[in-house]
């Protein structure tokens, strides 16, 4: 390009020296006229960092829970009392005469007889205390006794990850300037001015 601009300005330079007999009644053969070629723009898209790709560390807690959970309170045990033993009175028949025959003298119609005569057996009732169950020791059972208690367990345990997080992006347009403005020498009609 700066070939051409040199080449233009040169081939001006030589109708100026043309043009000055020209203007005596010469005959121009090429014309040139001085001009201002503008400063050259173009669009450019240009990709930039807003935010940088950065990284963290997540922590997660460790996360608890409670469960009932049944204990003995109190264990089984086995404990003695004594026992009374224990009586009972019971009545029972003894013979206090036995059955017999004898003779005795009885009256009747006014005469004294003797009669043989039979005499029934005697009894009497007694009572008497005897033995039902003796006495001695027993043992009395008592169950064990159970309670519930709410313990604290862990469900799930404390973790770690690193997140991250990419680079931020975004494409902005401009405008650049690719050439200066310029002067130029560019033709004109065939004749220069007169």
């Amino acid at each position: 390009m700066r070939r051409t601009v040199l080449s233009v300005a040169l081939a001006a330079g030589a109708c100026l020296a043309v043009a000055g007999p020209a203007w005596a009644g010469g005959k121009a053969l090429s014309c040139y006229e001085k001009a201002v070629v503008p400063a050259a723009y173009k669009t450019v898209h240009e990709r930039v960092l807003v935010k940088p790709a950065t990284r963290h560390v997540v922590k997660k807690p460790a996360v608890y829970g409670y469960r009932t959970k049944r204990v003995v309170v109190q264990p089984e045990r086995v404990t003695y009392r004594s026992v009374a033993p224990i009586y009972q009175t019971q009545h029972r028949k003894v013979l206090v005469r036995p059955a017999s025959v004898g003779w005795e003298y009885q009256y009747r119609k006014g005469r004294k007889v003797l009669c043989k005569v039979k005499h029934p057996a005697v009894y009497n009732t007694v009572a008497q205390t005897v033995l039902v169950k003796p006495g001695g020791r027993v043992a009395i059972r008592q169950p064990a006794i159970y309670g519930t208690v709410k313990e604290r367990v862990l469900v799930r345990a404390a973790s770690s990850h690193v997140v991250q997080q990419p680079a931020v992006y975004k494409t902005v347009t401009r405008t650049v300037k690719v050439r200066d403005a310029q002067a130029v020498w560019r033709p004109v009609s065939a004749r220069c001015y007169k």
